[in-house]
């Protein structure tokens, strides 16, 4: 059974969310958290004790470190606020106006959430028009992970990826990586305000940049997924509109969808998520996952089981093929195989990559967690999948 709305305690509240309770709680989590990794230090020692015995000491040690530290934030209810400024990333970085409010139609209008200014940061740095149209290389628009309450897809946070992707799409490659509204931080945006800057984006890699669409590979992992599936099927959605801006263009090149997050319905819904079978050997945990659903589906604004927001309960046609990959330890990854099958099942393009035994988003931040390897592997998978495409081979949906 799914979960419709959001519930409504999950965004932290408390003593600890506020000052001074925020700056006192710090270091107490913190004198805590020493002595929980002097604890987990010794008790993961023997094999059997770790959340898997086939993970080795560092793997067990760094993923629960990891899990106690979005506990902390969790705790403190605390989010990430965003700036437009550039920074020391100089013309790598770039402010995009939205268009104009008729081409966000559909589910993406909203009375109350409208298209703003958004940035984005280059990889590896700005390109010209001309360097663009003589170089003819792919241009991947990526959307970033946080649970739409952290990070950028800056360097600070997204650098190590953008660069591997782009190593292994062969050269040419650029990636854009979209500095997307939050729904936390110091101006929360809810659904579908994350939606209306992937479609800002969009039109700025079109229409401004002037590549084709043809050339455009969509990516993101984990929340980021969400946006880029939504804009998929905005993207199907607008084909009928009349004179809308991108109903005359090609679709995009690939999709590519890293530990996705693709069923809201469960992800909101925290003893779901707790029961689940793969609860120990994840970093991911439901209260946290339940917070960043409730922040972008608030009740009165938009469904958890919407199709936008749970594409693994609404799978649609498309004409862009779809790579997908979960971890077979992580608590998505029924969610993640169930969307790839039914997807595969109406006929579209779709290769589903499952790796045994990893938590959540290795495509990130496997080398961190003890999983380099496997993060490398993704990632040629996934260049792997688009090379095909040039070559016209069939890609199936394999489990």
């Amino acid at each position: 059974m799914t979960r419709s709305l959001a519930e409504d305690n999950a965004i932290p509240h408390g003593w600890r969310t506020k000052q001074p309770g925020f700056a006192i709680w710090i270091p107490i989590a913190l004198l805590r958290g020493t002595f929980e990794g002097l604890f987990y230090s010794l008790y993961y020692i023997p094999r059997s004790c770790r959340q898997d015995p086939n993970w080795t000491y560092r793997q067990a040690c760094m993923t629960r470190l990891l899990e106690r530290g979005f506990r902390i934030v969790t705790e403190l209810g605390f989010t990430q606020s965003l700036s437009l400024e550039a920074g020391d990333l100089g013309e790598r970085w770039v402010t995009i106006d939205p268009a104009h409010e008729s081409v966000y139609s559909g589910p993406f209008a909203s009375d109350t959430i409208h298209p703003a200014t958004v940035g984005g940061t280059w990889y590896p740095e700005l390109p010209s028009k001309e360097s663009l149209l003589d170089e003819q290389g792919l241009v991947v628009l990526s959307f970033h992970s946080g649970s739409l309450l952290w990070l950028t897809g800056r360097p600070q946070d997204s650098g190590p990826a953008a660069t591997l992707l782009n190593e292994k799409l062969g050269n040419n490659t650029r990636s854009f990586w979209l500095q997307y509204r939050l729904a936390g931080g110091n101006d929360p945006t809810p659904f579908p305000g994350a939606m209306q800057d992937a479609v800002t984006s969009y039109i700025y890699l079109v229409k401004d940049m002037g590549i084709s669409p043809s050339r455009i590979v969509l990516a993101g992992d984990s929340t980021g997924s969400t946006i880029a599936v939504a804009l998929l099927r905005y993207l199907v959605s607008i084909k009928d509109v009349p004179d809308h801006q991108l109903a005359s263009y090609p679709p995009p090149k690939a999709c590519l969808l890293f530990s996705p997050s693709l069923e809201y319905s469960f992800e909101g819904d925290t003893d779901a998520v707790e029961g689940h079978r793969n609860i120990k050997t994840d970093y991911c945990f439901g209260s946290m996952m339940a917070w960043g659903a409730r922040a972008i589906a608030t009740p009165e604004n938009v469904r958890l089981d919407d199709p936008f927001l749970s594409p693994a309960l609404h799978p649609f046609v498309t004409p862009v093929p779809l790579f997908v990959q979960a971890g077979g330890a992580e608590v998505l990854c029924d969610s993640v195989r169930g969307f790839a099958t039914a997807m595969s099942g109406l006929g579209n393009r779709v290769e589903y990559l499952e790796v045994p035994g990893v938590p959540h988003d290795i495509y990130v931040v496997g080398t961190m967690l003890g999983w380099p390897r496997e993060q490398v592997e993704i990632h040629e998978a996934a260049a792997k999948f688009v090379s095909q495409l040039d070559v016209g081979l069939c890609i199936s949906c394999n489990s």
